[in-house]
């Protein structure tokens, strides 16, 4: 009964929804920064996430990622993330009803850094 517990608390903390808060509707997203003057922009440090494992789509695990980095981001001022690495389908171990096969292909590791200007 207590690993059905844990099991179903892992379970359930894994499908929860990370939602785009107030301040990260403000943080911009881009693969590279805009064409400004040097100097324009300040970095504010790294931002990262992980999504997946948790029976959602690739793409839905996608929109998750990116709106933790845009909160992460709102939390330490930054008005902009340049995402610069995007993996899908990272490690783990997926388990189906058949077997367990390594690698989890709806995960999705993004990595970037917020700047403010």
């Amino acid at each position: 009964m207590k690993i059905l517990s844990v099991a179903m608390c892992i379970a359930l903390t894994g499908c929860a929804s990370i939602e785009l808060s107030q301040a990260g509707r403000g943080v911009q997203l881009h693969s590279q920064l805009p064409n400004l003057k040097a100097g324009e922009f300040i970095a504010m440090g790294d931002v990262s996430c992980d999504v997946g494992m948790n029976g959602r789509s690739a793409s839905t695990n996608i929109i998750q990622c990116r709106n933790d980095l845009r909160n992460k981001a709102a939390q330490m001022g930054a008005t902009h993330v340049i995402v610069q690495h995007q993996q899908l389908g990272t490690g783990g171990v997926f388990i189906n009803t058949n077997n367990a096969i390594n690698g989890c292909p709806n995960c999705i590791t993004m990595v970037g850094t917020a700047y403010k200007n």
